[in-house]
């Protein structure tokens, strides 16, 4: 069902602005916060490596003796999954349980409707989508770039421009907005409405 046929395309287009604008407000208000607020464990760790100074009086007279006061180790390491108690073992296998299902549903979701945007574009071989590494080539052949651009993938921080491009550049070739890309920042449901907006709309 076509929803945008009932929106006029000048407050699509108001509406497509206010949303990106707040969108990246939102981005700067999350960041600013990360480097404003001290963490907790920064401040824990500091304070217990810090060296206090204490007066030791002795019969002789007063000096000032520099005491070293750590913390043991034990309290202070990381914890392995059999010093867990049963409760926290329990806790730890359901945020499991729940990842491996979102991943596999995210997997699942995203590759099919990769293959029904390859339909959309003939492009060849579109069940390649379901294939872990080939449905990188598919987004690259989406997205109207030369099937070459795969490498620049497999290059650090090359890689996080050009897997922007591609985000940006897939709505584009549909015919739609390039502000599509934004969805997929938006935390746990961006991706399923990225890729099912280009898909089935």
């Amino acid at each position: 069902m076509d929803f945008f046929k009932y929106l006029h395309s000048t407050h699509l287009g108001t509406t497509w602005r206010r949303f990106s604008l707040f969108f990246i407000t939102l981005c700067v208000v999350v960041s600013l916060q990360h480097f404003i607020a001290e963490p907790s464990v920064s401040a824990f760790s500091s304070t217990s490596n810090a060296i206090t100074s204490s007066i030791v009086n002795k019969q002789n007279g007063d000096r000032l003796i520099a005491q070293d006061t750590t913390v043991d180790p034990s309290t202070t390491s990381i914890r392995d999954y059999e010093s867990l108690t049963e409760e926290q073992k329990a806790l730890v296998n359901q945020i499991l349980l729940f990842s491996v299902i979102f991943g596999v549903i995210a997997y699942l979701f995203t590759s099919f409707c990769l293959m029904k945007i390859a339909d959309k574009l003939s492009i060849p071989n579109s069940w390649l989508a379901w294939v872990p590494i080939a449905q990188t080539w598919v987004m690259v052949r989406a997205a109207g770039k030369p099937g070459w651009w795969l490498i620049l993938l497999f290059i650090p921080l090359v890689n996080i421009v050009i897997a922007l491009i591609i985000l940006f550049a897939m709505p584009t070739n549909l015919g739609k907005s390039s502000l599509y890309g934004l969805l997929t920042f938006v935390p746990i449901v961006g991706i399923f409405l990225y890729f099912g907006l280009l898909a089935f709309n």
